[in-house]
């Protein structure tokens, strides 16, 4: 059974990771694993927090893999292991039947699925959320499981920085063990959130620019949206189109889903003894992300968060389960829906049209078989050298403003602007050297004029336009 349980885990996230469009995020990683190990630190000091998932894709590109089919299958493998582990963590709790439902929900739900098939952070994330309950219900049980639990909140918090608020909410559950086992959990944290002190130095120099978006993407719900945002894509068919690239639910099904895991909830809520633990698990990182959002600090983003807290509340959906024969009926309606939800979306990731960054990418390798020089406004480097490929090194990116180059996993025109006679420079540079030049225009944002000067001023056409970006190259000849 455990067998069949890890091929539904490992079968849908094979083939999302094999089908998903890569993005931006991915990009970053793609680029950053590159990077020497110095100049890893360097750049991570700017952008995108804790190291490890950047030097796990690191090794894997050594075995010689490529970064972003490293990154992914990194990610496949931490999100199997995590479906298995979280089903040991519910069976471990609530008994066997509530482990296989834990299960089934944790490997079809679309979260799920799509934190185990992209090439950053959360899947890590997630293995290490299941691994810590896991051994929180092995100390509950037999007073040993220590070792694991500081390798699990070590693992997390040098994988992401919500890997600090996951280390509080297991302190917090570790105090409702009792005697020696509750001094071992707090102390096994500890050593785990200690690990992590050679890391502070570099986390407390990121530009708060960097996560910034977080807050205005905040800010930017409706507050009835706001209320609900930091639990309503715990609902295996939540909506989530309304921030992420999976399909979502219409509002009906999205409410039947609701009130099934509701009554699955309050089923398991009754169980005795209580089930304190993955109830601290699934009810404090939620108000935590939600009240600091509401407070203005960058510290939520539906879709993201969740993964500190899916596994306990999968936990407790599975034991409501195990409660009734109408329980089981509800819980199989919730699988199923699930399995269909990421199916869909891995159908629907298989059918997307080139993107932006690929388009842009062989427009350019077309007009410029030789290469040349592309100015870039906005994000688009990244994803643009990428899906240039091979043909990366006969071209060179260049950002404008330049100071944007030392952090192109993010772009706020706020922290970066343009400085006294850059302009001027960066024109006088590329008439100085006559190579073939492109520019790539991000309308809307503050360098667009600047860039449409330069595009004029070297006597570059629009040549193409895509979802956010126009492309100037020189205007073919007759």
């Amino acid at each position: 059974m455990w067998l069949a349980l890890g091929a539904a885990a490992f079968v849908p996230r094979l083939a999302a990771g094999l089908a998903r469009p890569p993005w931006h995020d991915e990009y970053f990683t793609a680029w950053a694993a590159r990077l020497p190990l110095a100049e890893l630190i360097a750049a991570l000091r700017l952008d995108s927090g804790p190291p490890l998932p950047y030097l796990l894709v690191k090794l894997f590109t050594i075995l010689g893999l490529g970064p972003l089919p490293a990154a992914r299958l990194i990610a496949v493998a931490a999100g199997t292991g995590a479906v298995l582990l979280g089903a040991l963590a519910a069976r471990r709790a609530f008994g066997e039947a509530a482990g296989w439902w834990t299960g089934a929900l944790l490997a079809a739900h679309p979260l799920a699925v799509a934190w185990s098939c992209e090439g950053r952070a959360y899947a890590l994330l997630l293995l290490c959320a299941a691994f810590a309950w896991e051994r929180i219900g092995k100390l509950a049980a037999t007073g040993t499981g220590a070792v694991g639990l500081a390798l699990a909140v070590a693992v997390a918090c040098w994988s992401h920085g919500l890997g600090l608020l996951l280390a509080l909410v297991l302190t917090a559950a570790a105090l409702t063990l009792a005697g020696a086992a509750r001094a071992r959990a707090v102390a096994a944290v500890a050593v785990g959130l200690a690990t992590t002190l050679p890391w502070l130095p570099v986390a407390l120099k990121q530009p708060p620019a960097s996560i910034a978006w977080m807050t205005s993407a905040w800010r930017s719900l409706p507050p009835p949206s706001r209320a609900v945002a930091p639990v309503r894509l715990l609902s295996p068919l939540g909506d989530f189109r309304t921030a992420l690239d999976l399909p979502g639910s219409p509002w009906w099904i999205e409410g039947a889903a609701a009130a099934l895991l509701l009554a699955l909830l309050v089923a398991a809520a009754r169980a005795r003894p209580a089930p304190w633990r993955p109830l601290i698990g699934s009810l404090l990182p939620p108000a935590a992300l939600g009240t600091l959002a509401a407070l203005g600090v960058p510290a939520f983003y539906p879709g993201r968060g969740e993964a500190l807290y899916l596994v306990p509340f999968l936990m407790l959906v599975g034991a409501g389960a195990t409660r009734s024969r109408p329980a089981r009926v509800a819980g199989a309606l919730l699988v199923a829906g699930a399995a269909a939800m990421s199916a869909t979306a891995v159908a629907r990731w298989a059918a997307t049209p080139p993107s932006s960054e690929q388009r842009l990418a062989a427009a350019l390798r077309d007009a410029m078989s030789s290469g040349g020089r592309v100015v870039i406004g906005g994000f688009w480097r990244l994803g643009i050298a990428y899906h240039l490929g091979g043909d990366a090194g006969r071209f060179t990116l260049v950002n404008l403003p330049a100071s944007e180059a030392a952090h192109p996993g993010w772009y706020d025109p706020s922290w970066d602007r343009l400085s006294p006679g850059e302009l001027d420079r960066l024109l006088d540079d590329l008439r100085t050297h006559p190579a073939p030049a492109a520019v790539v225009i991000t309308p809307g944002l503050p360098t667009s004029d600047a860039l449409a000067h330069v595009a004029l001023a070297l006597g570059l056409r629009p040549a193409l336009d895509v979802p956010g970006a126009r492309l100037y190259l020189q205007p073919t000849r007759p």
